[in-house]
């Protein structure tokens, strides 16, 4: 019976992680997407994505939404035990790399992975696979 009442909580965890977490940053003012439930937005641009038990938050880099934005983070800690892991570096297997003009996405981890995968890391690649002066008809 203590097997099934544990097995049965940890099934309950998750709904009422999410019931918790919902309550709270609707209680800070942001509103639940309808295109994703688990994407929340404030109407001062701060955006919070939740993926499990991680939050990313996001927003502008203006002085007004920086400032939004370290409270949000306070209100936070005082609620729950986060760990701030700094400017995201990958999400969803997903790479963001930041430079001077701008933020772009890429896959090279994910590729590379599956090269290995299927052992063609030392393929050969190319960037076009066939003649460019091929003229295709339509």
């Amino acid at each position: 019976m203590r097997l099934r009442k544990a097995l049965y909580g940890l099934k309950q965890a998750p709904w009422l992680w999410h019931n918790d977490i919902n309550t709270f940053l609707l209680f800070l003012r942001f509103t639940q997407s309808q295109a994703d439930p688990n994407l929340y937005i404030r109407s001062d641009g701060i955006l919070i994505f939740l993926y499990v038990d991680d939050i990313s938050l996001m927003y502008a880099r203006t002085e007004f939404a920086s400032k939004a934005a370290i409270e949000v983070k306070a209100k936070l800690l005082e609620k729950y035990t986060i760990t701030n892991l700094g400017l995201a570096r990958q999400f969803l297997g997903i790479e963001i790399l930041r430079d001077d003009h701008g933020i772009s996405l890429g896959q090279k981890a994910f590729i590379t992975t599956i090269l290995k995968r299927f052992h063609m890391q030392d393929a050969h690649g190319v960037t076009t696979p066939m003649d460019p002066n091929v003229k295709l008809d339509c």
